[in-house]
C-alpha cells in the first residue's frame, strides 16, 4: 500500500483569536444546540420566578373568589335563617291576635286585627318563596282555611286557621332547622378551604424559595468549580505545564473563557516550539558553521604538507622515468612513487572538497545551480561509513533552470534528507541499498527527488513526519528535526514537499521550487 503526504499548511497564530471571537452566543455550531450567556441564564430565572409568581397569585384569587363565594352563601343563610324567623314571629303573632280576639266584644274589630297579622305572615311567605323557590311553603290550606273565616268567623272556622298556622309555624320551624345546618356546613367548609388556601400557599412559596435555592446553589457551585479549574488551567500554563485542553461543560461565556484557555494553551505550546525549533535551527547553523571553519582550517593545514608529497612523489617518478641518477634497478624495483603521487592526488581531492563545502556561503537568496549543490552535497556525504554498501546514483537535468534560495538553507535541506535515506536503509536485506537523486524542471516548477528502496514508513508515522521532535529514531540517533527543518526551508523557499512512501519498498521525497516572480515575492527566507 502506498502513502503520501502532501505539504500540510501550518495553523495560523491568529486561529485560537478567531475561534473565540467566532464562537455563537446564541446558537452552537451543531445547530441543535442552544447556547445561553450567563445574563441570559439570569433572565431566565428571573421570567421563570415571576411566572411561578403570576401561577400562586392567580392560585390565591382563585380561591379567593372561591372562598367569597362560600362567604356569600353564608350569608345568604343567615339571611334566609332571618327572614324565616320573622315569619315565624309572623305565625305566632296571627295565631296570638286569633285567640286574642276569638270571644272579642267586637268582633268585627277582631277580624280586623287579626287581617292584619294575616296579611303580613303572606307577605313573608312571599318573601320566602322568592328566597327559597324549592321549599316545601304551601299555605293553600291556610288561604282556605283563612276564606272560609272570612265568610263565616266562627269559632269553628277561626279554629281551622289555627290548625293551619300551627302547621305552617312547624313547617317554617323544619325549613329553619335546615337553613342552620346547611349555615353550618357551609361555615364549617370555609374555616377549612381558608386554611388549606392559606397553608398551599405557604408551601408554594417555600416550594418557590426552596427551588430558586437550589438553582442559585447549583449555579454557583458548578460556576466556582469551574472558576477553579479555569485557575489552576492557568496556573498550570504559567509553569509551563501544558497537559490535555479542559473539557468545555458549559456554553455561555465560562464555557468561551474555557475556549480561549485551551486555545492560549495550544497557540504557547506551538510558540515554544517554534521558538525551540527556530534555536535548534540557529545552534545547528553555528555548529555547521564551527564544522566549516575547522574543515577549512584543517584542509588548509593538511594541504600544504600534501602537496609537498605530491610534489616529491612526483619528482621521484620523473628520475625514475628518465633514469638521471644512477640508481640500480634491484634497489628501484619495490619503489613505488605514483602509488604515493596517486593517492596524494586523491588527497588534495578530498580537501578540495572540503574546502568548497566549507566555503563562506552568501546569507542573502540568490540565483542558485541546484545540480551543483546536489553534487557537491553527496560527493561530500560520501565519505560518511553508512553510504559503503549503497550506491549513490545521480540522474540531474542538464538543462535545470536556476532557482531563487539561500544556498546554506539548500545544503542543508539536502544533507537533511540524505541522512534520512541512509537511516531507512540500515535494515535493508536480500537487496542492493541504494538512493537516486533526480532533478526535472517543468513550466512552472523545478522538482528534486531524493528516493531510496529502504523500509518505507506507514501510515499513520507519515502523517506526522512533519511534526517538530516527531522521531522513531533510537534516543541518541534523532531529535526529530530533520523533515521539520526540511519542510520549513522549501516553504521559506516557496516551494512544497511531498512524500511518497510504500511499507517494505521505499521512500521518495519530492521538493518543489517555484520559478515564477510572484512565489520569489512570497518566499520568507528569514
Amino acid at each position: 500500500m502506498s502513502v503520501n503526504v502532501m505539504e500540510t499548511p501550518e495553523p495560523s497564530d491568529s486561529a485560537p483569536a478567531s475561534n473565540a471571537a467566532t464562537l455563537p452566543a446564541v446558537l452552537a455550531s451543531n445547530g441543535h444546540r442552544f447556547v445561553l450567556s450567563i445574563r441570559a441564564k439570569g433572565l431566565i430565572v428571573f421570567a421563570a420566578l415571576m411566572v411561578y409568581s403570576v401561577v400562586i397569585a392567580l392560585f390565591v384569587f382563585h380561591q379567593k373568589n372561591l372562598l367569597l363565594h362560600e362567604f356569600e352563601e353564608i350569608q345568604g343563610a343567615l339571611e334566609t335563617e332571618a327572614m324565616l324567623k320573622q315569619a315565624d314571629v309572623s305565625t305566632f303573632h296571627a295565631v296570638m291576635a286569633i285567640f286574642a280576639n276569638i270571644d272579642a266584644s267586637d268582633h268585627t274589630a277582631g277580624m280586623q286585627r287579626i287581617r292584619m297579622h294575616h296579611q303580613s305572615l303572606l307577605h313573608r311567605h312571599v318573601e320566602l318563596t322568592a328566597r327559597l323557590p324549592n321549599a316545601s311553603l304551601n299555605v293553600a290550606d291556610l288561604n282556605v282555611a283563612w276564606e272560609d273565616a272570612n265568610k263565616d268567623s266562627s269559632r269553628a272556622n277561626l279554629n281551622r286557621v289555627i290548625i293551619e298556622l300551627i302547621k305552617t309555624k312547624n313547617n317554617l320551624a323544619l325549613l329553619t332547622e335546615q337553613v342552620q345546618e346547611r349555615r353550618k356546613s357551609l361555615s364549617e367548609r370555609y374555616r377549612t378551604q381558608s386554611d388549606s388556601v392559606a397553608m398551599t400557599t405557604f408551601l408554594l412559596g417555600m416550594l418557590g424559595l426552596g427551588l430558586l435555592g437550589a438553582i442559585i446553589g447549583l449555579f454557583f457551585r458548578r460556576l466556582t468549580d469551574d472558576l477553579r479549574t479555569l485557575q489552576s488551567r492557568a496556573l498550570e500554563i504559567v509553569k509551563g505545564f501544558r497537559g490535555i485542553p479542559i473539557a468545555i461543560t458549559r456554553h455561555d461565556e465560562v464555557g468561551q473563557l474555557m475556549t480561549a484557555v485551551n486555545n492560549m494553551a495550544d497557540t504557547l505550546d506551538r510558540r515554544e516550539r517554534e521558538l525551540l525549533l527556530e534555536r535548534q535551527k540557529y545552534f545547528h547553523q553555528e555548529k555547521m558553521a564551527a564544522i566549516g571553519a575547522l574543515a577549512a582550517g584543517v584542509s588548509h593545514e593538511i594541504g600544504n604538507p600534501i602537496a609537498a608529497i605530491c610534489g616529491i612523489a612526483q619528482e621521484m617518478v620523473e628520475r625514475r622515468t628518465a633514469s638521471e641518477v644512477g640508481c640500480l634497478a634491484a634497489n628501484c624495483h619495490d619503489c613505488r612513487p605514483d602509488l604515493i603521487y596517486a593517492q596524494t592526488q586523491r588527497l588534495a581531492a578530498i580537501t578540495r572538497e572540503i574546502a568548497e563545502f566549507a566555503s563562506p556561503r552568501a546569507t542573502q537568496p540568490e540565483f542558485l545551480d541546484l545540480n551543483a549543490q546536489l553534487r557537491s552535497t553527496s560527493s561530500l556525504i560520501r565519505y560518511d561509513k553508512r553510504l559503503q554498501h549503497v550506491t549513490l546514483r545521480l540522474d540531474l537535468d542538464s538543462q535545470l533552470p536556476a532557482i531563487y534560495g539561500v544556498a546554506d538553507q539548500l545544503t542543508q535541506l539536502i544533507m537533511n534528507l540524505l541522512i534520512n535515506a541512509m537511516d531507512a536503509l540500515d535494515s535493508v536485506q536480500g537487496r542492493t541499498s541504494t538512493i537516486a537523486i533526480t532533478t526535472r524542471a517543468d513550466t512552472e516548477s523545478v522538482c528534486m527527488s531524493i528516493e531510496d528502496n529502504g523500509h518505507g514508513i506507514d501510515s499513520e508515522t507519515l502523517s506526522r513526519v512533519f511534526e517538530a521532535f516527531f522521531t522513531t529514531k533510537p534516543t541518541g540517533k534523532g531529535t526529530g528535526l530533520g523533515l521539520s527543518l526540511c519542510y520549513s526551508i522549501a516553504k521559506k523557499h516557496g516551494g512544497t514537499i511531498e512524500i511518497d512512501s510504500t511499507p517494505g519498498t521505499g521512500t521518495r521525497v519530492r521538493v518543489f521550487f517555484p520559478l515564477n516572480d510572484m512565489a520569489y515575492n512570497e518566499a520568507n527566507f528569514i
